[in-house]
């Protein structure tokens, strides 16, 4: 059939684009109670006394409670990938007696409306005895405890060393030190996190609607707190505006909706407001590098060495996948012989750090390639050239680089890398900005940047096949999506395997009752976990159709004859069933034809490419413009490229966003957010954005038979860096260093307005 490698329009898009998408906003059962957040106003604080009454006499509140009304379930949340180096501190429902960072939940109320709800939260009355916040990382690691029950402000240490590390500098001919920082980012998918709970009485079962990323995992996690066995809970992931990262766990207002769900036996529904995602939701990047790279005066790279903080906020919710992940892929695509990276992971009073698109790759690519760039100003040489003298050469591959990354050797496979960036930089005119190029007020200049893209290898997924009565076929994975367009994907490889049309697939996802484990979409995992499942899944279930056609037709299995969903008896052509029919033969005799298969993870894939920009400065208002931006992308075996290049311009758009547009301020003395509104938070939009240029190649992945690769967060990861460069390059007759994210017309004003050209 040849459907994988086709451009096919996503089978998603005409409901949602024409407001049939059904969301948690959407769901409304009769009955339903409303959930309203009191949340703290300070960042460190003392709780010293609730006052509920003026919210209770409001007309049409059900109930207020604070943490000693909630006892059973005042407990640690369950902690998400948890490490033996991690000292964790999780928060509970609401807060007991202290506060950690502004937007923390203190107390609940319940009222017949989302309206009523929201008055009654001003009505509560909480007396707080403020504290000194740390809002700084490197400071905080001295600092006296946020946390009562510790001693340290230090969640974590991640170190990796390779070689010589940090010795091995000093065989260089030149060191270079560079101090990074990049901002903190909020996440903001289009729809804020949202939850609706059912519970029935009678049966006493919850069912469960919310947006998340893992409904087995999420369910777990609920059946955990709320002390309910995991199959007395079906969880549901409707339609799900986003997620990057941050819906792949469980949060307070989860617990506390279906708790009272339970306890209240009515539907309970909280639906987060924009605001509520900038003051509750996790959030990411937030470091801060004082990195080295030592070299020979050819270029060639000797030793690179990274010791790192890591702003992890109030709480590790997620472990310390951000930091780890960051350490372990500094290193990129290229041959560092020593390294080093140590990142020191600091409690501060700020919203927890949690994986958000990327999930520190981009932080470990923005290390990298800064440090090129200065090594090549620092040498006098080309920074494409010395990103070529150091690239891994197609007779290097495979190539293990010595770090170990998910409970694997990080070994990078067969890619043209030198290509891929020679490709790119020919396609954005490299060679035409080597002298300033200037258009009036505006000064041009270019940007390029490698990456290595680290995606799934961990756990297992499942595809379970599924005859339905009208003869098309059922595919339940424990994937959900957010927009991705995995029922397309999904269906086209199944369509390949059985040899059927593509409109004879139904795709569930994102619903325990239909599969019976899962464990997500989060870390650019789907196609290679769900992907190899769903063709791993076809023989069996062809074999389980043709063993019943079989039965009907009182001849061998063996004899039987599958002809793109038509099955025949060999030599008997009168003798034939299509699906459809089979499905109604089965249905009589009360029969169900499925096959289940599950595909666990032997180790990552790696991906790689190459993004080069073109940007023009303003001198006279130092405004930043993007005038040109090439891609070049491997993917491994691409099922569908459209859905691929959107992948990769979505995540262009959101590494653009963290390079020059986004970084939430917080005020260093109180730890309050100055600027939590899309007045003052700036996303990046589509009058900010170039068209485009973007070329996949494949480089089929070794560690899964169908040699898929995850593509949703390569292109996250190059932006900042080239972004940076590019500035560089536009204003280097000022010779200024843009190592800070986002670069801001202010701070060139504040860089350029002293210097000379």
């Amino acid at each position: 059939m040849d459907y994988i490698g086709q451009r096919m329009t996503r089978v998603e898009d005409e409901r949602l684009v024409t407001g049939k998408g059904r969301y948690v906003s959407d769901i409304t059962p009769p009955g339903t109670l409303h959930l309203g957040i009191v949340r703290s106003l300070h960042a460190h604080a003392k709780i010293i006394g609730l006052d509920f009454t003026a919210a209770k006499n409001l007309a049409g509140v059900v109930g207020v409670y604070g943490p000693q009304d909630l006892e059973p379930v005042m407990r640690p949340l369950p902690q998400g990938m948890p490490d033996p180096r991690l000292r964790a501190q999780m928060p509970t429902p609401l807060a007991i007696d202290r506060v950690h960072y502004v937007g923390e939940p203190v107390a609940v109320v319940v009222a017949e409306n989302r309206y009523i709800a929201e008055d009654a939260v001003q009505l509560v009355e909480v007396a707080y005895e403020p504290l000194l916040p740390i809002t700084d990382p490197v400071a905080g690691e001295h600092a006296a405890p946020i946390h009562q029950n510790s001693d340290t402000n230090i969640a974590a240490e991640v170190r990796y060393m390779v070689g010589s590390g940090a010795s091995a500098l000093s065989t260089a001919d030149q060191v270079i030190e560079v101090t990074l920082r990049l901002g903190r980012v909020v996440g903001h998918p289009m729809e804020p996190r949202g939850i609706v709970a059912i519970f029935d009485p009678d049966t006493e079962d919850l069912l469960v609607y919310a947006g998340t990323q893992g409904v087995h995992g999420f369910r777990h996690s609920l059946a955990e707190m709320l002390q309910m066995s995991d199959n007395r809970i079906r969880v549901v992931a409707p339609d799900t505006g986003g997620g990057f990262g941050l819906k792949s766990r469980i949060y307070a207002e989860d617990v506390l909706a279906t708790y009272l769900a339970v306890r209240l036996k009515r539907p309970i529904k909280w639906a987060g407001d924009r605001r509520e995602e900038f003051m509750s939701t996790n959030q990411e990047r937030d470091q801060v590098h004082y990195a080295k790279i030592g070299v020979k005066n050819n270029g060639q790279i000797v030793a690179v060495v990274d010791h790192f903080f890591q702003d992890q906020g109030a709480y590790t919710p997620s472990g310390i996948i951000v930091p780890d992940t960051t350490a372990i892929c500094i290193m990129g695509p290229y041959r560092v012989p020593h390294f080093e990276a140590v990142g020191k992971v600091v409690y501060t009073n700020k919203v927890s750090v949690g994986p958000y698109r990327g999930a520190g790759r981009p932080q470990g690519t923005f290390v990298m390639e800064r440090l090129l760039d200065h090594a090549a100003d620092a040498l006098g040489m080309d920074r494409v050239e010395i990103r070529r003298i150091n690239l891994l050469t197609p007779d290097q591959l495979p190539y293990q680089n010595g770090i170990p990354a998910r409970g694997a050797s990080m070994t990078l496979p067969y890619g043209e890398y030198q290509k891929t960036m020679d490709q790119v930089v020919a396609a954005i005119n490299y060679d035409g900005f080597r002298d300033p190029v200037e258009r009036g007020d505006w000064k041009l200049g270019v940007g390029v940047a490698n990456y290595l893209e680290m995606s799934g290898g961990f756990g297992f997924e499942g595809a379970k096949m599924r005859l339905l009565a009208d003869g098309r076929i059922e595919i339940a994975t424990g994937s959900s999506s957010q927009g991705q367009g995995h029922r397309t994907a999904i269906a086209q490889v199944a369509a390949d395997r059985l040899s059927l049309p593509f409109e004879q697939f139904v795709v569930v996802e994102g619903d325990t009752a239909a599969i019976e484990r899962g464990i997500g979409t989060f870390g650019s995992r789907t196609m290679m976990m769900t992907g190899n499942a769903t063709a791993q899944a076809a023989p069996g279930f062809r074999k389980k159709l043709l063993e019943y056609a079989a039965q009907l037709f009182e001849a061998a299995p063996e004899d039987l004859h599958w002809d793109r969903g038509r099955i025949t008896v060999t030599g008997v052509p009168t003798h034939s069933l299509s699906l459809a029919e089979l499905a109604q033969n089965a249905t009589r005799q009360n029969v169900t034809l499925e096959f289940s298969s599950y595909f666990d993870a032997v180790g990552p894939a790696f991906g790689m490419g190459t993004h080069a920009v073109v940007v023009a400065v303003n001198v006279k208002t130092w405004a930043i413009e993007i005038r040109d931006y090439r891609i070049c992308h491997d993917g491994g075996v691409l099922v569908n490229p459209l859905l691929v290049e959107g992948q990769t311009i979505g995540g262009t758009v959101q590494g653009i966003g963290t390079a020059m547009f986004e970084s939430l301020i917080i005020d260093p003395d109180s730890g309050q957010p100055l600027n939590a509104t899309f007045l003052d938070y700036l996303l990046p939009a589509a009058g900010e954005m170039p068209d485009f240029e973007v070329t996949e190649v494949e480089y089929p992945d070794p560690t899964n038979p169908e040699g898929f690769k995850g593509v949703a967060e390569g292109g996250v990861m190059p932006p900042m860096a080239a972004i940076c460069a590019a500035v560089e390059n536009a204003l280097r007759p000022w010779r200024i260093k843009v190592d800070t994210l986002p670069v801001t017309p202010n701070d060139l004003f504040h860089q350029c307005k002293g210097g000379t050209q």
